[in-house]
């Protein structure tokens, strides 16, 4: 069979905010409905509250927002076609991800927040400074972001406001941000927000097309706090294809636990996401394409069984630091000379071809890996699994000689096909073997 597996969701509070005895903010939500002819489709959303005194109902917000969001699609499909002379166009769905959908759910979110906030104001506890605000000032109080995803068998679509992320993964290539919100389109708000009064008007949308039944790719939407808990963009993409690879059969409690990890050794902020695969068409005899397992970047490696804690930011803010999820110790299984992937090849051929100086400042950039793959806080296999997305991660992992903590020598740096330029730069970057691995103690 082809088509959307069911989704996998999953929301954990922030470590910070736990720590502080204060509510989760983020709201998570999926669902599956049927159009009036009788196609499947799955809805999956997330919302981030935006906390402190001036929002201190966010955390309601959220839970309405994905609500809302929800309702409003599903009200819509029950009494549309999706296939047949009846159906609108591809442009008239574009229109109404774009449009009449955002319309509908900040309309109805507003509803529902009036409807809160007159129960809150007549409850005998009321007397606090948001239940007597005038009731202009009320849907400031429940403030939210808004993502929404609609997957239905010939197209997908996305639409809502604020610092949500949505990535897509092909089966075949890297992972790929697909929305992030402009700086300046919340108006004065740190990000854009329902509470706002042209909310409705900021929505930003997209619409793709499913190319063919065969195709297989995953989406993963998630609130912000995912995103900030890594040190670059491409750190994110890459802990994202991971994330994306767990919608396998028993998978929520990994993606918990994965969750867990992120705010405690990230931003400590809330952390919300939910997932779905669109898997091929299996024809007998041919294996179907597979998002569940990572890309095979080094021949014989033991890969791991994820790259989670190698790519995220500490909460207690040391840098850019790259800090290895397992407490174990992972026996890194080569070949003696041990070939590059074809990404890590022509990342040596785009730093040896390019200007001299730009090796060395290429290579500084990832100074904190250097360090903690000699310190043994992070792994190489992690990195080498990652080739293809992290091809400069896997040559400086390549360089690494476990056995010394140093520079690999011999046979193994000759297989790295480095141009001279390449070879001084990293030597520069990896300390001497003698300072690396002290002498034993004497007896």
């Amino acid at each position: 069979m082809s088509g959307w597996r069911p989704a996998l969701q999953a929301r954990r509070i922030g470590a910070a905010h736990e720590r502080k005895g204060r509510p989760c903010q983020d709201a998570v939500a999926v669902a599956q409905c049927r159009s009036r002819d009788g196609r499947a489709v799955q809805v999956m959303a997330v919302a981030d509250g935006h906390g402190g005194e001036h929002y201190p109902l966010s955390d309601v917000g959220s839970a309405l927002a994905c609500e809302q969001a929800l309702l409003a699609v599903e009200e819509h499909l029950s009494a549309t076609d999706l296939e047949g002379s009846l159906a609108p166009d591809l442009q008239a769905w574009s229109h109404w991800l774009g449009t009449g959908l955002p319309e509908r759910i900040h309309g109805q979110w507003l509803a529902r927040v009036g409807e809160h906030w007159r129960q809150q104001a007549t409850a005998p506890e009321a007397a606090s400074p948001e239940a007597i605000s005038p009731e202009a000032e009320v849907p400031r109080l429940y403030g939210t972001t808004l993502g929404l995803v609609v997957m239905t068998p010939r197209w997908w679509g996305y639409t809502g406001l604020g610092d949500w992320d949505l990535v897509r993964m092909d089966s075949n290539g890297p992972a790929a941000l697909l929305s992030e919100e402009e700086a300046s389109v919340g108006s004065g708000e740190a990000t854009g927000s329902l509470c706002l009064e042209q909310a409705a008007r900021i929505f930003r949308s997209g619409l793709q097309l499913i190319e063919a039944p065969g195709a297989s790719f995953g989406l993963m939407l998630s609130t912000d706090g995912i995103r900030k808990s890594c040190a670059t963009d491409a750190d994110f993409l890459v802990l994202a294809a991971h994330l994306i690879a767990t919608p396998t059969a028993g998978a929520s409690e990994a993606l918990a636990a994965n969750l867990e990890q992120i705010t405690n050794e990230g931003s400590g902020d809330d952390v919300s996401v939910t997932m779905a695969l669109h898997e091929g068409l299996h024809i007998p005899g041919e294996e179907p394409a597979a998002l569940a397992r990572p890309p095979q970047a080094w021949s014989g490696l033991a890969l791991m069984p994820a790259l989670l804690g190698a790519l995220l930011l500490t909460s207690a803010g040391i840098g850019a630091g790259w800090y290895w999820l397992q407490q174990r110790t992972l026996v890194l299984q080569r070949n003696p000379a041990p070939q590059p992937a074809a990404a890590v090849r022509r990342q040596i051929r785009q730093l040896c071809d390019g200007p001299p100086a730009a090796i060395a400042g290429t290579l500084s950039s990832r100074r904190s890996q250097f360090t903690d793959l000699r310190q043994g806080r992070l792994s190489p296999a992690s990195l080498l699994a990652a080739a293809e997305l992290d091809p400069l991660g896997a040559l400086i992992a390549g360089s690494f000689d476990p056995a010394t903590g140093g520079m690999v020598q011999g046979k193994a740096l000759t297989a790295l096909g480095l141009c001279p330029l390449l070879v001084t730069a990293l030597q520069r970057q990896w300390p001497p073997t003698s300072n690396t691995i002290p002498d034993p103690p004497a007896r």
